[in-house]
């Protein structure tokens, strides 16, 4: 007995269904356009599926009336097969053509629109970062070392070597110029100051000029320490209005006035900046900036400078340094008063003492290395003493 393929007649059967469906609609075609003028290719057409029907009918019957042993294992011959393959292969190119123009359309519009978006994109970020970059500050790096000008170097320069001195209910200030080692436990720290304020605030129960109440600036807390240092007065020109005094400390003060080098000094002029930092009214030192308004102003002799930084009561005995640099340049000395039964303070006509006068008094006096200059080999006495310097004053201490 020979092998039956039910596959083969499943084939078989489904594709004369389908051909049977395409005749009975394109029949159907041709009952509805009968009163119009068909064309010999449209009657040929309509030949031609009838002679696939009768063949399919054929087709049909031979499968019902055949014994399952009359199929054989073979390739297919019959036309229905063969034309319902040729159809189907036929479709299946015309539809994958279609798909491969349609593909290629849309990679076409795709790239086209990705070009297009990122053209748009690159161009919106072109003007965000130029706003970005016009609205946002230049920034500047951040700089690990101080440099002379900045704020920082300003304090160190002129804030911290400037102390206060109380004493008999009033105030006063000074500049420190130098802190030497004496021994293991002791530095000689020297202090340059306005001979009145060290007349004002000394204890007049010693037999020694002594200021009882020192106190110097704390850089970690940023204002005056509550620590009370003792200082004794070591030289002094009354005509001058200067004082040395001299502060025994258990360590070195780091911060000390740089004075201005002699060569500086001759070149200052009318109109130079500078600051004036003391301790106005009791206050910690405090700067107020202005300029060098008079290099002439002439008090019982002696020749002082003026400076239109305003000053008040507890500024003598503070520093005038350069606003560039600032280094020391002079001692704040007196301030003006107008009028004898009222007097009234005018705080921007401050008298101060040159530092070539502070440099030359030291040098007299053996001292003049505590700002940096040789000096002489002996000291050499002041020129004036205080009884000279009291007579005839004008403006107020």
């Amino acid at each position: 007995m020979k092998d039956y393929q039910p596959n083969r007649v499943a084939l078989t059967i489904f594709v004369a269904i389908a051909l049977l469906w395409s005749v009975s609609v394109s029949s159907k075609a041709t009952v509805q356009v009968a009163t119009a003028e068909v064309p010999s290719s449209t009657v040929n057409h309509t030949s031609h599926h009838q002679q696939i029907v009768a063949t399919i009918q054929d087709e049909l019957d031979v499968v019902a009336n055949a014994d399952v042993s009359d199929f054989e294992v073979g390739p297919v011959t019959s036309p229905v097969v063969e034309i319902s393959s040729q159809i189907l292969a036929e479709e299946r190119a015309r539809i994958m053509r279609e798909l491969d123009l349609s593909r290629d359309g849309l990679k076409r519009w795709v790239g086209n629109e990705i070009d297009q978006t990122r053209q748009k994109i690159e161009a919106l970020d072109s003007r965000i970062e130029a706003r970005i970059d016009a609205m946002t500050p230049e920034v500047l790096p951040v700089q690990q070392q101080y440099v002379p000008g900045n704020h920082r170097d300003k304090v160190e320069r002129m804030i911290y070597p400037v102390v206060q001195l109380r004493g008999n209910g009033t105030v006063g200030s000074g500049v420190v110029v130098s802190s030497v080692q004496v021994n293991e436990n002791q530095w000689a720290t020297w202090i340059v100051t306005a001979y009145h304020v060290v007349e004002e605030v000394r204890d007049f129960s010693s037999d020694e000029v002594v200021v009882r109440e020192i106190r110097f600036f704390d850089p970690d807390l940023g204002r005056l320490g509550s620590e009370i240092h003792e200082g004794v007065e070591i030289a002094s020109l009354a005509a001058s209005d200067l004082s040395l005094v001299r502060v025994q400390l258990t360590e070195r003060w780091a911060f000390l006035a740089i004075p201005a080098s002699e060569k500086a000094c001759l070149q200052l002029s009318v109109f130079d900046s500078v600051y004036a930092v003391g301790c106005p009214l009791g206050n910690q030192p405090l700067p107020t900036i202005g300029e060098i308004s008079s290099q002439y102003k002439p008090v019982a002799g002696e020749v002082f400078w003026m400076v239109s930084a305003p000053t008040f009561f507890g500024n003598s005995g503070g520093g005038i340094f350069l606003a560039g640099d600032g280094r020391l340049v002079g001692i704040s000395s007196m301030i003006y008063t107008y009028g004898k039964r009222s007097p009234m303070v005018v705080p921007h006509m401050g008298l101060f003492v040159p530092l070539q006068t502070v440099r030359s008094w030291l040098r007299r006096e053996g001292f003049s290395h505590l700002i940096g200059d040789p000096g002489p080999l002996t000291p050499v006495p002041a020129a004036s003493s205080p009884e000279q310097a009291k007579s005839s004053v004008s403006g107020s201490f």
